[in-house]
């Protein structure tokens, strides 16, 4: 069930939906597994953080693809010069003119690009690809935080059932210490073996304070997974149930699987095409640009020294006007900006070729994993069944005198054992199983 809900609500949750969740499981700080996955979808920092690293990519092409978009922009100066000069250029031969050393003057110039030898388009092409990206290293930050969420939860559902079998092996031994004694007092067992128990049960007063603070880190290093600022200290519910999954697949299959799935996988294929499309934009710099321009305004002289009757100090003109511009030298500017981004290349393909090791090396720790976890919840119920048995028949020889304290206490420390390393196996099981679906990609819908 837990997989499945997983898969539905991986996507981003909403805000209404983790407050539906949060204000009841806070009451009682007891969170489902289903609880914390929302609520460290919608609080987590770093979850917050790939969103925010999204909307940076989408403004980015937002930016890319304004290259394209004709500008419009105000333009204004005001001039001094050492000789005179006429307010605006003849039109006709003999037209007077205002002359003067000050002009001042304001235009609206619309400017759009033509041809920029691929710059533009470039851009944008790089822009959809580091967007499409930051889109699935987003999706894999979901599914690694959801995997550790799981994680946490399982080891806490784990630690939760060694304090429950240590706090029955107290009551065992608080029991068995007061038959001891009963038997003392007839003079029917040696007061060493009271002593004997009483060393035990002390001993396993503080093992239950040690998997007690154990619990605390446990607990409190999940809420800061689950981003809770200043919450109490939360705790699992559920049951360590072992749940079958599907038959594990050859590494090869899982292999071809993960590699279609990994969004960690996609987003460094995105990253060589982003490369691949930066070169291509900054090869532009060696080709022609053409724009059309157009600006219309007005120019004011305050101050002529010359202005013939007739004339004004103060004309507006308006002009369009093509303009092309070849790079016949830059200094190497753009050679080298051709370099960097092949050199980029270069290592954007090193890196796709190094996400597709660790994803086999992913793949086969985790079947490697989760066969043994599998391996060992079988050997785990086989040894408390024995061990349960073997307390049971220790206990009733010694209380008919056949038996000794020592072989009581193995035997419980053995049933302890038994019960702590089920429940490990158990929860290692179920982590194993979120390894494996963490690897393949499959955690998300």
């Amino acid at each position: 069930m837990k997989w499945d809900f997983i898969r539905r609500r991986l996507p981003l949750v909403g805000l209404a939906a983790a407050l539906e969740v949060f204000p009841a499981a806070a009451e009682s700080r007891r969170l489902s597994l289903e609880q914390a996955l929302a609520i460290a979808l919608e609080r987590n920092p770093d979850m917050i953080e790939a969103q925010s690293r999204l909307e940076e990519s989408d403004s980015r092409l937002r930016a890319a693809q304004a290259g394209g978009w004709p500008t419009i922009k105000v333009r204004g100066a005001a001039d001094f010069w050492s000789e005179d000069q006429r307010l605006f250029p003849a039109t006709r031969n003999g037209e007077p003119g205002a002359f003067g050393s000050q002009t001042v003057g304001a235009e609206l110039v619309a400017t759009y690009p033509l041809y920029t030898g691929g710059r533009i388009s470039g851009e944008i092409e790089v822009a959809r690809w580091n967007q499409t990206a930051a889109q699935a290293q987003w999706s894999r930050a979901r599914e690694f935080l959801a995997f550790q969420v799981i994680a946490q939860f399982f080891e806490l559902l784990a630690q939760q059932e060694v304090l429950r079998s240590l706090e029955a092996a107290v009551a065992a031994m608080e029991e068995q210490a007061r038959n001891i004694q009963a038997l003392v007092d007839v003079g029917k067992a040696a007061r060493v073996d009271l002593l004997r128990a009483n060393v035990r049960r002390a001993e396993l007063y503080e093992l239950q304070v040690r998997q007690r603070n154990l619990r605390t880190v446990q607990q409190r290093a999940w809420a800061v997974l689950l981003g809770l600022d200043d919450a109490e200290a939360p705790e699992a519910e559920g049951t360590l149930d072992l749940e079958e999954s599907p038959p594990c697949m050859a590494v090869s299959e899982c292999l071809e699987k993960a590699l279609s799935l990994r969004s960690d996988y996609q987003a460094a294929q995105a990253a060589v095409f982003a490369a691949d499309a930066a070169i291509r934009a900054a090869r532009a710099g060696f080709r022609p640009t053409v724009s059309l321009q157009a600006s219309y305004g007005a120019r004011w002289m305050p101050s002529p020294t010359e202005r013939p009757p007739g004339t004004e100090a103060l004309a507006d003109v308006g002009r369009v006007g093509l303009m092309v511009e070849f790079p016949l030298l830059d200094g190497g500017l753009t050679q080298a900006k051709v370099a960097e981004q092949q050199a980029r290349l270069r290592g954007a393909q090193e890196r796709l070729r190094k996400i597709e090791l660790q994803i086999r090396f992913e793949l086969e720790t985790a079947l490697s994993e989760l066969a043994a976890a599998r391996e060992r919840i079988k050997t785990a119920e086989q040894a408390i069944v024995q061990a349960q048995e073997s307390f049971r028949i220790t206990k009733e020889k010694y209380e008919l005198g056949k038996g000794t304290m020592t072989d009581v206490l193995d035997a419980q420390t053995a049933l302890v054992s038994a019960e702590t390393r089920h429940a490990r196996a158990l929860a290692d099981s179920a982590v194993a199983e979120a390894r494996r679906k963490l690897a393949i990609g499959a955690m998300g819908p």
